[in-house]
């Protein structure tokens, strides 16, 4: 068991980040060899603290004193660096803890990676780690660097490029190779990192311990990593959570769409849920910005770096070409940005100083008359600027060495003047000075230059996105929690014994949620008294824990209008589920109310494995499976939660009313949906899947028409 506290873990992280001094066992003069290359990068960019280079070969090396072995080096050591065959790993590992070393950036292979044996291997590694304080990074990785402090643990190329500035990308990976690739590419984008971590198999720290850490360092404003796989639910929802609070995005590139896909279930919701859409389910539930390509990283950056956050979602395009505005504005309306029409004062300034032949629509077509007259672009962005109905900007506009200083001029003063983002979008193949030093000028003074036009959109949606989620957190922060759980509720859960949907729908009008009015008959007298009560017409089910689709046994009457029809039904449905499953055990009959016509929706659970309970929202009935029109979120569930996943679905047009129905009663809904939440976060543990379907939804209120809660 790790008995380490969280506040512990990101105090011990620190020594990754700002150790005092640094010793590397196993370190090689050879600065070709992955063993040579964090002396010598440390070396270069001046790292501050003390190094102890550590091999019983050498006396010293690049003019640095070497030790034969940990122990002999004087004084305290805050980080280690291994890099020596895997059979001798553990013997350093205990050496470290004799020396008292808070952190070891583990670079060697040959651990869980190659197959069994080296498995057992980590799992000592891990045990070492947990039982004496001690933190590690990898096995089998690349390492570290913190560019802020020179710390380069890593044996990467990554250590050897020259720092981009402003330092603001922290960057966690699960891949070391691919990571460092990304690290290059977002550098020759002119994208600085402050940090950059490869967790490799993450043997005693994780993705998500990282992620915390990075949170805390004032010089990383954006948090970027390559995912295979979250180890910990719980701490990356704890990580993302924080993110929220300091309002720092993440984004995140997931691979692995198609891994598990939808894993075998018994319930609706557990055949529905694959691996991705919880993933993504999860995203978008914690801010997080999952991101496809490295330009959507490096643009987003970019754009966020100018500290401003839109207030909606409506984007103006100003465009030299009419081509490239209209591609932008497909781009940005096919990602859910709206491009209104320009009306009033704005389409009059516009019409003025635009020439006949352009636009003064959305996006607006400068037209090549602007190459002639670049002040045009002044004019019309001020216009923009101006207009209340527009929260964020993209100018696409190319450069000539006459119009260069007017354009960056007019740019620099427009963007100074507003707090609105603002996205330049240009790419220049000139070796023109003017225009270069135009351009230098424009990124000096803050504005975002980008040079794709789709990856400026992008970028701008993806800051849209992250702006309205950060309001919607607010939101959440005023919530008030749920109510608790009834106590005798427990008692059911916990039974040895399965639940049949009798029981199921105790559990669930426990938790206050509606249910049709129904009474269990265990002969056809109690199932006749029991309609008299309810009132014609009624449904007859039949109550069986092992008999979870009651209609493919033939164990349902539907409408059933007089006694002696209830009587009949009563034989039927026994009858029918004995022959379809002779073994079963049957309690009864279910007498229940038939309800009138309504939306029928589905409000569902299953546990996932690395982040728990998740619940699913759709259409209910038989759409569920034809259509997989379903939505996805992590309990516990805020209010704000819910009504995106409402929102979500494709039919949610049905909820507000078609053909002149009236709307769904949505607030209900929304109670529903977090009083289920509420009962598989109290009962996580005992509960696999849960099934409401169908959830009859009405202009006023809801009913539970079916409901199955199968146990762990």
């Amino acid at each position: 068991m790790d008995r380490r506290s969280s506040n512990a873990d990101l105090s011990a992280m620190e020594y990754f980040f700002n150790p005092r001094s640094i010793a590397l066992i196993g370190v090689s003069k050879d600065i070709r060899k992955p063993s040579g290359r964090s002396l010598n990068a440390l070396l270069k960019w001046n790292y501050a603290g003390k190094l102890y280079p550590i091999n019983p070969n050498y006396t010293e090396i690049h003019g640095v004193k070497c030790y034969p072995s940990l122990l002999e080096i004087p004084g305290d050591v805050d980080m280690v660096i291994i890099s020596i065959p895997a059979q001798s790993v553990l013997e350093a590992l205990q050496q470290c803890i004799a020396k008292k070393v808070k952190a070891v950036v583990l670079f060697t292979s040959g651990f869980s990676e190659v197959g069994p044996e080296g498995q057992a291997l980590q799992e000592q590694v891990t045990q070492l780690a947990r039982n004496n304080n001690l933190r590690i990074l990898g096995p089998n990785c690349v390492g570290l660097v913190n560019l802020s402090k020179a710390v380069m643990a890593s044996f990467a190329n990554i250590v050897d490029l020259k720092p981009v500035y402003p330092m603001s990308l922290g960057f966690v990976t699960q891949s070391g190779a691919f990571g460092t690739l990304i690290f290059a590419h977002a550098v020759a984008a002119g994208v600085g990192f402050s940090s950059f971590v490869s967790v490799g198999n993450e043997a005693d720290t994780e993705f998500s311990d990282f992620l915390s850490y990075l949170l805390t360092t004032p010089e990383t404003k954006v948090i970027g990593g390559y995912l295979e796989g979250a180890k910990n639910g719980a701490k990356f929802r704890k990580a993302a959570q924080d993110a929220l609070k300091v309002q720092k995005p993440i984004m995140i590139m997931k691979v692995g769409r198609t891994g598990a896909g939808a894993r075998a279930a018994s319930s609706h919701t557990g055949s529905l849920a694959g691996d991705d859409k919880i993933y993504n389910a999860f995203f978008q539930q914690m801010g997080i910005i999952r991101i496809e390509t490295l330009a959507e990283l490096t643009s987003f950056v970019i754009v966020h770096r100018g500290g401003r956050m839109p207030h909606g979602n409506n984007i103006g395009i100003l465009s030299i070409s009419g081509g490239a505005g209209v591609m932008m504005a497909d781009k940005s309306e096919g990602l859910g940005l709206n491009v209104p029409e320009f009306t009033g004062e704005t389409r009059r300034k516009l019409e003025t100083y635009l020439p006949p032949f352009g636009s003064a629509k959305n996006p607006v077509d400068l037209t090549s008359a602007a190459v002639a007259e670049p002040e045009m672009l002044g004019r019309c962005l001020r216009a923009l600027v101006a207009d209340d109905n527009i929260h964020m900007i993209a100018v696409a506009m190319g450069f000539m060495p006459h119009s260069a200083p007017i354009l960056a001029k007019d740019i620099i003063e427009i963007y100074q003047s507003t707090t609105k983002p603002i996205a330049l979008i240009t790419n220049v193949f000139t070796v023109s000075e003017v225009i270069n030093k135009a351009i230098k000028s424009i990124e000096d003074a803050g504005v975002p230059v980008i040079k794709d036009h789709l990856h400026a959109i992008q970028a701008l949606y993806n800051l849209s996105w992250y702006s309205a989620k950060l309001r919607r957190h607010a939101e959440i922060k005023k919530e008030k929690p749920a109510a608790h759980s009834n106590k005798e509720i427990g008692k059911i859960i916990n039974t040895p014994d399965a639940l049949s949907e009798f029981e199921a729908k105790k559990i669930l009008s426990g938790y206050g949620i509606p249910i049709t009015c129904e009474a269990l008959a265990t002969s056809a007298d109690m199932a006749v008294e029991a309609a008299r009560k309810i009132g014609y017409p009624v449904a007859l089910k039949i109550q069986s824990a092992q008999i979870t689709h009651k209609t493919e046994a033939g164990g349902i009457k539907l409408n059933v209008a007089s006694d002696a029809k209830v009587r009949a039904g009563f034989k039927d449905v026994i009858s029918n589920a004995k022959k379809y499953m002779p073994e079963a055990k049957i309690q009864g009959v279910l007498v229940q109310e038939m309800l009138k016509d309504g939306v029928e929706v589905i409000i569902g659970t299953t546990k996932d494995p690395v982040f728990g309970q998740v619940i699913m929202f759709g259409l209910g009935g038989i759409f569920v499976e034809a259509l997989k029109d379903v939505s996805f979120r992590i309990a516990p569930l805020s209010r704000v939660d819910a009504e995106e996943m409402i929102g979500e679905i494709k039919g949610y047009s049905v909820l507000q009313g078609m053909r002149g129905k009236p709307p769904a009663d949505i607030n209900a809904l929304v109670d529903i949906i977090l009083k289920v939440s509420r009962l598989v976060t109290d009962y996580g543990d005992a509960i696999k899947e849960l099934d409401i379907n169908p959830l009859m939804l009405f202009a006023d209120g809801a009913k539970v028409a079916d409901a199955l809660i199968i146990k762990k």
